[in-house]
């Protein structure tokens, strides 16, 4: 095994160990918290880094948890069920790609703006529930398995319900304005469908094309949010 395999197979271990630090933390320090007079489990800015650990278990959970004969389960469904063919053979270093600029690059980005723009911080929140629900089919169709679902346990298990807690606490406590919020949940759905639209563009515009396009999609949610904070002259500071 080269170290381009060891790279391939170990990247999404690397991002889980990455938010195992970032959870660390947030447990145990005040660093990623924006006034320690107030609860951690109801800051803004605590629980937009709580959605980048989210991510990377679930990054890591959907690939390195599910593995046959050395490759991911989740690429050899596309393979198997002809998404890859459908859409003009989508390059393998699209999937790594993708959730590197979306959950080590992205998300962090948002967190950190998230002290002066929570809007921008929490333009996740959209992923989750997009994606939470996705995985949730799986419970009405009778397919959900732990072992052969991959990304269903985090996405119905920690997406959904963070996704719950934080709408209800931002709601609750009025730490985002109500358009805000709505905000925050469309730009992330938003972007979410975009994820849809790399396949498009990587079937009529070619692998250049769509790879190049990955950063815009992974950064949409940050864009579409602070586009949408300004036309409705959201105040968020």
């Amino acid at each position: 095994m080269n170290t381009l395999d060891v790279l391939w197979l170990s990247w999404p271990w690397i991002g889980f160990g990455g938010g195992i630090v970032i959870l660390l933390f947030l447990c145990f320090t005040d660093a990623l918290r924006s006034k320690s007079e107030m609860p951690r489990f109801r800051d803004p800015v605590w629980l937009s880094w709580l959605m980048v650990v989210a991510y990377l278990i679930h990054v890591c959970e959907e690939y390195s948890m599910h593995i046959a004969n050395g490759e991911f389960e989740l690429i050899r469904s596309f393979l198997d069920m002809g998404v890859d063919k459908m859409f003009g053979g989508i390059p393998l270093a699209f999937f790594p790609a993708v959730n590197i600029c979306l959950t080590w690059i992205a998300l962090p980005a948002a967190a950190v703006i998230s002290r002066k723009n929570p809007v921008i911080g929490l333009s996740g929140i959209g992923f989750l529930l997009v994606n939470g629900i996705a995985h949730l089919g799986s419970l009405f169709t009778g397919s959900f398995n732990p072992l052969t679902s991959p990304g269903s346990v985090s996405g119905i298990f920690i997406f959904l319900p963070l996704f719950a807690w934080t709408a209800i606490v931002c709601s609750k406590d009025k730490s985002l304005p109500k358009k805000g919020l709505a905000i925050a949940i469309i730009s992330g759905a938003i972007a979410h469908a975009l994820l849809f639209l790399l396949y498009v563009i990587n079937k009529f515009a070619g692998h250049i094309t769509a790879m190049i396009c990955i950063p815009i999609v992974a950064f949409s949610p940050l864009i579409i949010s602070w586009l949408l904070c300004k036309t409705f002259q959201i105040k968020t500071d």
